[in-house]
């Protein structure tokens, strides 16, 4: 084992390298040291959210309307339109009578405005044929504005 002699640093020579300072600062390197240290730690404060662009963030977010619109596309009702004829050909009068008793229809009545409603047709040349003025339709309608207004209407 290495015996470690003790010694005291003043009694070595002044040139000896233990004696000397480990390292020599230049004259107000102290002074100047703690403005140097701040101004290195202070720094330009960053924003708190910063959006930068690049090709993949626009792949990705023209990935996610895609599939938003696919979603939304898919989850709309469909709009339904009226049942044709060929659907109900399977269905009996029986059921079909059954179920307008069931809802409160009179079959009687139903067929009754079916009828006048395909007599009528879409146009209006079944009113040529009443025989009726434009004046006396005003008239009607100024007679009935009257009495509503005087409160012997409906």
């Amino acid at each position: 084992m290495n015996e470690m002699s003790n010694f005291r640093i003043d009694e070595l020579p002044p040139e000896h390298p233990l004696r000397q300072q480990p390292f020599r600062a230049p004259d107000g390197y102290f002074d100047q040291l703690p403005s140097r240290v701040q101004a290195r730690v202070t720094r330009k404060p960053k924003p708190a959210f910063s959006i930068s662009w690049s090709w993949q963030r626009t792949v990705t977010s023209l990935a996610g309307a895609s599939l938003i619109a696919v979603l939304i596309w898919k989850t709309l009702p469909q709009r339904q339109e009226s049942i044709g004829r060929e659907a109900l050909t399977g269905v009996s009068n029986d059921v079909i009578a059954a179920y307008l008793d069931d809802q409160g229809i009179d079959p009687y009545e139903l067929a009754d405005g079916q009828q006048v409603h395909t007599s009528l047709g879409s146009d209006t040349t079944a009113i040529q044929y009443l025989n009726v003025k434009p004046a006396d339709i005003q008239q009607h309608i100024d007679e009935q504005n009257v009495s509503e207004s005087l409160g012997f209407g409906s």
